[in-house]
């Protein structure tokens, strides 16, 4: 019975020091929990044994337990890594559709190539559905959070608002050459007084080169004050081809104001409608100037930022429009955190011995809170690693030493028999 005795010292230290290996070989491990070996005294069961003279029979190993205790968070500066403040693990799917469902506190996420959110393994992260505003829709199912690399839904621009300044007095004709002018040459620019590029879409939301031009057609005179331009509009095709809108004109008092209703003009140009107004617009001392310009058209916005705010709302950013949520990170708890399979890739799976997962939103109902830009890094202390290492090395060293004298006698034993 001594060889056995000493063989299980043998076994306990050399899963001891297996056990601290693996706690110092992950050290650097992004959301790694360490572990302990837990033994117990073993001692034979007979209704024949006399209690106060038992000698026990070694030791056993009870189970290799894991610590959830909060690891240290440092920052990153990446978005989507996301570190846990407090209870919950990140929910996560093995696969799109179907595949298993896992757990970590691993948030060192990116995005693939289809636009979700997934770690290093490729598994999914889930999150719970939400509205633009980031209202939770529903708290009854998790999906997978996929961010679009483009949003919105493509407009021609129908309406422009714009303000232009005339100046007064001798330069008002600009580079026209003659009142009335020459034929119209958007070339020629003696065949106009002013013009000014703008930026409008075609109904692909595809962004168009445009110029608005401004012919002087009447001077104010002793008989009548008012001052009459043309306002033509030219729309450069994808093509090169330059389409022309004219024959709309403004007319301004004695003042430099436009008379009534005279900014509110349309043109019919490469097959759509388009309304100009120009009702700020007036002629004073000062130089040509678009004091203001606006389009009611719209286009595809390309993706320019993610922000995982502290309630776990994913916010994605298009363009200069304003931030929209496209889901809640979802987190779970479970009654025995011990009893969780280990995956692998600090990943695991809930058991019997676990229990269900309870799943909630960060900040609520108990569930830490969201730090984006940070990772949570393995709660392991080196220090106390490396001294638990000396003990389970010493253990294993006093185990050998007592199978090596039980061997000894008997090797005496033999002797004698001899």
């Amino acid at each position: 019975m001594t060889f056995i005795t000493a063989l299980s010292g043998l076994n306990a230290a050399q899963t001891d020091i297996s056990t601290t290996s693996n706690n110092i070989a992950n050290v650097g491990t992004v959301g790694f929990h360490s572990s302990r070996a837990e033994f117990a005294d073993f001692y034979p069961n007979s209704p024949y044994s006399n209690p106060q003279t038992t000698v026990g029979s070694g030791t056993q190993v009870t189970r290799v337990a894991r610590s959830f205790q909060q690891g240290t968070v440092g920052a990153t500066g990446n978005q989507l890594d996301l570190a846990i403040q407090g209870a919950g693990m990140f929910q996560m799917q093995t696969e799109l559709t179907g595949g298993e469902i896992a757990y970590t506190r691993a948030g060192a996420f990116g995005l693939n190539e289809n636009g979700y959110i997934v770690n290093a393994e490729g598994y999914y992260l889930n999150a719970y559905p939400a509205s633009d505003g980031g209202d939770v829709l529903s708290m009854v199912v998790t999906q997978p959070v996929k961010v679009e690399m483009f949003d919105g839904t493509p407009k021609a621009t129908e309406n422009i608002t714009t303000a232009v300044q005339f100046p007064s007095g001798e330069t008002i004709s600009g580079t026209q050459a003659v009142v009335p002018a020459a034929d119209f040459d958007s070339a020629n620019p003696e065949t106009f007084a002013y013009s000014n590029s703008i930026n409008i879409f075609d109904a692909d939301g595809q962004p168009q080169s445009a110029n608005m031009y401004y012919i002087l057609r009447d001077l104010p005179d002793v008989d009548d004050e008012t001052t009459t331009f043309e306002v033509r509009l030219t729309i450069d095709g994808r093509d090169g081809t330059e389409t022309f809108a004219g024959d709309a004109t403004i007319t301004f008092d004695g003042d430099g104001y436009l008379v009534d209703g005279a900014g509110q003009i349309s043109f019919d140009v490469a097959g759509r409608s388009i309304a100009v107004d120009l009702q700020d617009s007036r002629i004073e001392d000062a130089e040509f100037a678009v004091n203001s310009f606006s389009q009611d058209g719209e286009t595809r916005e390309a993706l320019s930022g993610l922000q995982v705010d502290d309630a776990g709302l994913i916010w994605a950013a298009y363009g200069g429009r304003e931030s929209k949520a496209i889901g809640r990170v979802a987190l779970a708890n479970f009654n025995n955190l011990g009893g969780l399979e280990n995956l692998g890739s600090a990943t695991y799976g809930a058991t019997r011995s676990s229990g269900a997962a309870q799943l909630g939103v960060p900040a609520v109902n108990g569930f830490g809170s969201i730090r984006s830009g940070a990772l949570e890094y393995a709660n392991v202390d080196l220090t106390k690693e490396l001294v638990n290492l000396i003990t389970a090395q010493r253990n294993f060293q006093a185990s050998a030493k007592a199978l090596e004298t039980n061997q000894s006698l008997s090797q005496t034993i033999m002797n004698m028999r001899t």
